[in-house]
């Protein structure tokens, strides 16, 4: 088995016999990859038969490992190396085979933490940690592991119980992979709903009145309106009416409002008062 890191590189070993002749090597995988044979100018001759890795396989010079560089995701799988060794005129073929596998570097992981109060003013948390693009090989530890821990869905889910009394506690969750390892913390925050007591003393009145003034509020101004509205008959009936006549005279008239008796049928007349208003002769400056 060769474990190779993503963008990184991997070999897979031909371990030649000691004091035996190489003839060549065929590498394939679900389809042939390549072909290695020994030269004598150049060391060794690469034939590369297959696409996708072009640009991306080299031999080592001593004892002709296949090198695989950057590995992709898609390199990962079986591989198989035919040896053909060269022994006076007859031929030995010695196969060998692999498994690839080819993970990514861990990034930090991620955790959430969602609160439910119980009953008895128990804070229930569930805290779940995850790394994004972690693969299947990842595994998941918490410390402190106050509480049963599932794995499901590529995530870890920790079930702790706090009381409001408790104190606050850092928690670890550590990811680790065959290449690569790494963890976060989060300090857990107990449920919003666990307030004491005496906060909700304080908070009760606040509320009350926060709900209270604008409905006596409002209740005065109707109180105010509908009094305004009684008063006001006799100065909503007067009005006056500016009548310029001649003579630089100038009249108002003044209409009185028709008096309210028992007898609804009957209304009293109006009565119409002219009073004169002599403007000053202007004066002039000597």
């Amino acid at each position: 088995m060769v474990t190779g890191i993503l963008g990184e590189s991997a070999i897979l070993p031909a371990e030649i016999p000691t004091g035996k002749k190489l003839a060549n090597i065929n590498w394939s995988s679900r389809t042939p990859v390549a072909v290695v044979q020994p030269d004598p100018r150049t060391s060794f001759k690469l034939i590369i038969t297959h696409q996708n890795f072009v640009g991306r396989l080299n031999v080592t010079s001593l004892n002709y490992d296949l090198k695989i560089s950057p590995l992709k995701m898609e390199d990962a799988g079986s591989y198989r190396a035919d040896i053909n060794l060269q022994t006076g005129t007859a031929t030995t073929t010695i196969t060998k085979n692999y498994s690839l596998h080819v993970y990514r570097r861990l990034a930090p992981p991620k955790i959430t933490q969602n609160s439910i109060i119980s009953k008895n003013n128990t804070c229930n948390i569930t805290l779940t940690c995850f790394v994004e693009e972690g693969g299947e090989a990842v595994k998941y530890q918490w410390t402190p592991l106050e509480g049963p821990a599932i794995e499901s869905n590529g995530k870890s889910s920790l079930f702790i119980y706090r009381r409001p009394e408790d104190a606050h506690i850092n928690y670890t969750c550590t990811v680790t992979n065959p290449v690569s390892n790494n963890s976060e913390s989060i300090l857990v925050h107990l449920c919003a709903e666990t307030t004491s007591l005496s906060s909700l003393r304080w908070s009760i009145p606040i509320l009350s009145g926060i709900v209270l003034i604008p409905v006596g509020i409002w209740f005065y101004l109707q109180y105010k309106k509908k009094k305004d509205a009684d008063s006001s008959p006799i100065s909503q009936i007067l009005s006056t009416k500016d009548i310029p006549v001649a003579d630089n005279r100038v009249y108002d008239e003044i209409i009185m409002p028709t008096a309210i008796v028992s007898n609804p049928q009957k209304k009293e007349s109006l009565n119409t008062i002219y009073y004169t208003v002599q403007n000053p002769k202007k004066v002039q400056n000597s």
